[in-house]
């Protein structure tokens, strides 16, 4: 696995200005929203989240046999093992996220459709899974909190060679053009979702966080580079308007 300078001190400016939201805030975040965390990302998007990660599950299931293993990295409420299980329902599936409070909501919801969904409470870099364990990976709207090398070295290593990793989330857009407005519509849209939920004072904090965590990510082409860096090969790529939510379905490749 090898992976660019660049890169690396991109990593190095990600860690030093949001380490300390990720430690603190961002918790207090999931602590608080997990009841209206599906509403409000549908009032954040105008409704583009869920038609998204709808395409993106369609996407994933076109890639999984019957009855493959499948883990969901910061699972949040569950929402892709849902949407797969739909899709086929012999899968076998594990979720885990750093925020008790999100499984809770997620195990309900799996509850009330009758589906069983192996659940547990850890850290996305260090994941409590043996080498080789998984058919697939997924991992949905959450990489802007994480430390991307350390999070994805430790999915290529639970993957079973010839395995999918599968990566849905907002990006930063491939045009300059959209990003400044879109930026500003992102920043706005939080404030009123915010507002509208009736969220903590912890979670208010962010508002300008999440526009600042698109503006240091990565755009599309770059996150393809960094996963073939990090040992993982090209296999399918989806965009939504230049870029600002981007799947990237790619492999572990075989010996």
């Amino acid at each position: 696995m090898s992976i660019s300078e660049e890169f690396l001190q991109r990593e190095d400016l990600r860690s030093r200005l949001f380490g300390d939201i990720w430690r603190t805030l961002i918790p207090e975040v999931f602590r608080d929203v997990p009841a209206y965390y599906d509403k409000g990302n549908a009032v954040a998007s105008l409704g583009n989240c869920s038609r998204w990660s709808n395409r993106f599950a369609d996407a994933v299931g076109r890639h999984l046999p019957r009855g493959a293993k499948v883990l969901d990295v910061c699972t949040g409420t569950h929402d892709v093992p849902l949407r797969l299980l739909a899709r086929d329902p012999t899968l076998a599936i594990d979720v885990v996220d750093g925020s008790a409070h999100m499984i809770a909501e997620g195990q309900r919801r799996a509850r009330e459709r009758g589906l069983a969904i192996r659940a547990q409470v850890c850290d996305a870099h260090s994941l409590p899974f043996a080498d080789g364990s998984f058919d697939a990976v997924t991992l949905q709207f959450a990489s802007r909190h994480l430390e991307v090398g350390r999070a994805f070295r430790e999915i290529h290593r639970v993957l079973k060679p010839g395995g999918i990793f599968c990566h849905n989330d907002m990006l930063r857009p491939a045009s300059r053009i959209v990003e400044a407005p879109y930026l500003l519509f992102l920043r706005v849209s939080v404030w009123f979702t915010a507002k509208l939920f009736g969220s903590s004072a912890e979670s208010r904090k962010c508002i300008g966080y999440f526009t600042d965590a698109i503006r240091h990510f990565y755009t599309p082409d770059e996150l393809s580079a960094l996963l073939a860096g990090l040992g993982f090969a090209g296999l399918e790529n989806g965009e939504f308007l230049t870029g600002i939510m981007s799947y990237h379905i790619c492999r572990k490749p075989e010996r």
